[in-house]
């Protein structure tokens, strides 16, 4: 919906484009009358616009009720209020500045129809045009949506969800159902039960609750998709229970089920508790857009609509009817690059014209090389879609990502052929940790107790990291600085009043939506909201769990690292999530968790793994997609108790499910987290790399990591303080003095060496101007195991969906787009599922060139561009590691 507006405006932004009035001058005639109606002069494509959800006569009705002071002191409000929005539509802040600067006869004809249009979206709308495609402004609080039906389908999905997740979790690339998958599957599950249920039903309170209320609503529909989302982070702590109880990293006996239970359910029950915390910050502030979590809403919202048979481009076809035949037909399709052919999944074509020629691999390889140079690496959907949600995600944020990330290979190459840091002897990019004679790092060679053994560690050797890995993690820290300064500074108006209402909601009981600008705060105050202090009881409720954790099991973990961890997140969870509300970009503080617990618990791995379970993943990673749920729950107005209590109920099922279904991974599936694993359980995407960061800032310690081995890396919060000075810097002077710069060059140089700067210099300095620095550094620092084979299809698919076809074929992009993602994932789920029990649970192998082919040249073997030396290891001579 969002982009048939910015197709009907012509502005990009989404808005009503400043020169929508030149075009109703030829339309409309003008309304001088006293007693004239404003909506006269609205026409009904501009209404389109202000209500694409049918609320037209709502709209004309508030736009009408309005006089021009009301209207003017809500627009002078807002333009103050939204000054610093980053996501707020250019086009309507500058109409919005001309209305009150130039008043009705400088500004024109149209002043008081767009004076009131304005400030109706302000007060009774959404100014957002992606909010206002699907989020009603109006409310029937009667609609049932709490029924024992949702609760069924919601947890049941969740249940399903869980298990894929979890089962598919070591697998790279990973397997998952979605929500917006499982609300496709939720739709016709509904209407069966609401077909075979009997309308039995009891009074309690007054109220009636049946077992089929009458047809399957639009709230239920997002009930149940809401309740089922919280399934998929209940692999949370299975990271840390792999690298501790498999026997390919530290063996430890004593993670059993009960261990596993206990650590999960404290995992997630700290997170929820955390994310009363947040709401604040991102889910009450009108700014907290949660972008990303539109799509799903539109989606479910033309799902519970009655389906129009039309003809879109010679395309009848229902929705659903697509849905299953693409489903089906990937179900069938997935086997060939899953099975059969698997060359057609790892792409390297490239590299078969020469399969033992190191440099071509390097440059060009899939498995262990950068993917470079080679613009078509795979024709497996789960591949192609790795790296970017290429059908959901708008086109500019993956362009710019994807420019990042090319950066990232420069850079790669640039500390690999200068074999900084040993990584000449090593594969360019990969996500494990290797010894000094080339091989996968034992850590049981150097621990005795859970804890590094000096004697045993100098006879063996130190870990060393590809260099894509090193590029990750560097990048990583730079990041940190450029999220906290860039936001913080963009930002501050709106977090600061954030802090301001959460001390006067503890200290004085202030409601969450007291005072809020927006119509739909506004409509959700009539609902009661979750008191703070039952987010408080579960947090201190898990904090105690955590605290009978550590002292029963042998993890040798001071209590007070928990309290650090919450400190943590405390300070810095909070522009975190502020950035996940506005940009949709989801991110963890891991990075900075590994080297604070590294500086407090040098060589104590198992420490390191419980804080980056609880510190990145628990508080910040969990409480934020709890909060993104309550934002999509604010949109829908659905009561914040309700959402409340369903997850609570699923939170606790489906731990039980989560950790089951690891016992059976861990304990059935053969060769599990070897690069030879035949069914792509190689664990790249979570056990390598936790293994790997255990053993640098777990084992060895962020003192010795800084100062010795990587000196690099503390430079590295640096170089991000300086990016996201540049561009701060470049983005508040640039627009008021780049024009006068350039014009004065213009005048001083010569001709054809300023057409060289405007062509050059110029567009570059420009782009500083309205680039997103942490869009660019995500790019860079996604890689190892990730290379450009998983990053180009993703590409090049959002160029044609999400680029080229809502500007060509927009009706049948709002149609059929966002089915075709979730049809195609759900077809790659259930092939993979059914193919793991049919041919690789007890592995049926099928040798043949297509599937030897990918991995029969260099590519496919951890091997460096240098030989290991005569004395058959690199780096310091043992006895003298750092």
């Amino acid at each position: 919906m969002a982009e048939k507006l910015d197709t009907i405006d012509g502005s990009g932004g989404g808005e009503i484009a400043p020169d929508l009035s030149d075009r109703d001058r030829e339309k409309t005639p003008t309304q001088t009358g006293t007693h004239e109606r404003i909506s006269g002069q609205i026409p009904h494509e501009m209404l389109e616009v202000l209500a694409p959800n049918g609320e037209g006569d709502y709209i004309l009705e508030k736009v009408d009720s309005l006089s021009r002071e009301e209207a003017l002191a809500i627009v002078a409000e807002a333009y103050r209020f939204y000054s610093d929005d980053w996501n707020f539509p250019s086009e309507m802040r500058d109409r919005m500045g001309r209305l009150i600067a130039d008043g009705p006869k400088q500004y024109g004809e149209f002043y008081d129809r767009d004076l009131r249009v304005d400030a109706v979206m302000l007060r009774y709308s959404s100014p957002y045009p992606g909010v206002r495609a699907v989020a009603d402004p109006r409310d029937e609080p009667t609609v049932p949506i709490e029924t024992a039906r949702a609760y069924f389908l919601g947890i049941s999905w969740a249940v399903i969800g869980t298990f894929m997740s979890t089962f598919f979790n070591s697998r790279f690339p990973s397997i998952s159902l979605s929500g917006s998958v499982i609300q496709i599957l939720l739709f016709p599950c509904a209407k069966l039960l609401e077909f075979v249920l009997p309308d039995w039903g009891i009074t309690v309170f007054g109220v009636r609750h049946s077992l089929n209320p009458g047809p399957w609503t639009f709230k239920e529909q997002m009930f149940a998709t809401i309740t089922y989302n919280i399934s998929i982070y209940t692999t949370n702590s299975y990271g840390m229970i792999l690298v501790q109880k498999l026997d390919l990293y530290y063996g430890q006996t004593f993670v059993t089920f009960p261990y596993q239970l206990m650590l999960t359910l404290f995992v997630q029950l700290m997170g929820m508790g955390f994310a009363g915390y947040l709401r604040r910050f991102s889910v009450y502030p009108v700014k907290a857009l949660w972008p990303t979590i539109l799509p799903t809403i539109a989606m479910n919202r033309a799902l519970t609509r009655p389906e129009p048979r039309e003809n879109i481009y010679g395309w009848t076809v229902s929705r659903y009817k697509f849905f299953y035949i693409c489903a089906g037909s990937m179900a069938v399709y997935y086997w060939l690059p899953g099975y059969l052919f698997t060359a057609l999944s790892t792409f390297n074509w490239m590299t078969w014209i020469a399969p033992q020629n190191i440099t071509l691999a390097i440059l060009t390889g899939s498995s262990l090389g950068l993917g470079l140079l080679n613009p078509l690496t795979t024709f497996d959907w789960n591949v192609a879609t790795t790296s970017y949600a290429a059908l959901a995600r708008p086109f500019f944020s993956t362009c710019t990502e994807y420019c990042g990330s090319i950066l990232g290979a420069f850079i790669i190459l640039a500390i690999y052929y200068s074999n900084m840091s040993y990584t000449a002897y090593l594969p360019i990019n990969s996500s494990s940790a290797f010894a000094n004679d080339g091989k996968p790092y034992n850590v049981q060679k150097v621990v005795v107790d859970n804890k590094l053994d000096q004697v045993l560690y100098q006879n063996y050797s130190p870990p060393f990291y590809s260099a894509g890995y090193i590029l990750t993690v560097g990048a990583n820290f730079a990041f940190y600085p450029v999220y906290f300064l860039y936001i913080m500074a963009n930002q501050w108006r709106t977090v600061g009043q954030a802090y301001v209402d959460f001390y006067r909601g503890l200290r004085h009981g202030k409601g969450n939506y007291e005072g809020a600008m927006d119509i739909h705060s506004r409509m959700m105050a009539r609902y009661p909201e979750v008191p703070d202090w039952w987010f408080l009881v579960i947090l201190l409720g898990a904090i105690v769990v955590s605290v009978v954790f550590l002292s029963i099991y042998p993890l040798d973990t001071p209590v007070w690292l928990v309290f650090v961890m919450i400190g943590i997140n405390i300070i810095f969870a909070v522009p975190l999530s502020l950035l996940s509300a506005t940009t949709g970009t989801n991110l963890g503080l891991g990075a900075l968790v590994q080297v604070i617990t590294g500086f407090v618990l040098p060589g104590n791995p198992n420490a390191f793994l419980f804080a980056q379970t609880l510190g990145s993943w628990a508080l910040a990673g969990y409480a934020d997609n709890y909060v993104q749920d309550q934002k999509m729950a604010h949109y829908v107005k659905i009561p914040p108790r309700a959402v409340f209590r369903s997850q609570i109920g699923t939170i606790i099922i489906t731990c039980f499910v989560a950790v089951a279904t690891q016992n059976f991974i861990l304990e059935n599936v053969k060769g599990l987290c070897t690069p030879e694993q035949p069914s792509r359980f190689t664990c790249a995407n979570d056990g390598a790399p936790l293994y790997a960061s255990s053993l640098m800032w777990g084992l060895l310690g962020s003192s010795r990591m800084f100062n010795e081995i990587y000196p690099l890396f503390k430079w590295c919060f640096l170089i991000g303080a300086g990016v996201a000075l540049v561009f701060l810097l470049g983005q508040g002077l640039g627009p008021k003095y780049l024009p006068a710069v350039k014009e004065r060059l213009r005048v001083r140089l010569r001709p054809r060496t300023f057409a060289l700067l405007d062509r050059t210099l110029f567009p570059f300095v420009a782009s500083l101007l309205w680039l997103n620095p942490i869009l660019i550094l995500q790019g860079v620092q996604h890689w190892a195991p990730s290379n450009m084979a998983y990053k180009t299809p993703g590409f090049l698919l959002s160029l044609f969906f999400m680029y080229w076809l809502p500007r060509h074929r927009l009706a049948w992009w709002e149609k059929y787009n966002y089915v075709l993602s979730a049809a195609l994932t759900a077809g790659v789920a259930i092939s993979a599922l059914v193919m793991f029990f049919a041919v690789g649970y007890n592995p049926v192998k099928l040798n043949w060139w297509g599937n030897t082919v990918s991995y029969a040249g260099v590519d496919g073997k951890s091997v460096g561009v240098l030989p290991i030396p005569d004395r058959g290891y690199f780096g310091p001579e043992k006895g003298s590691f750092p």
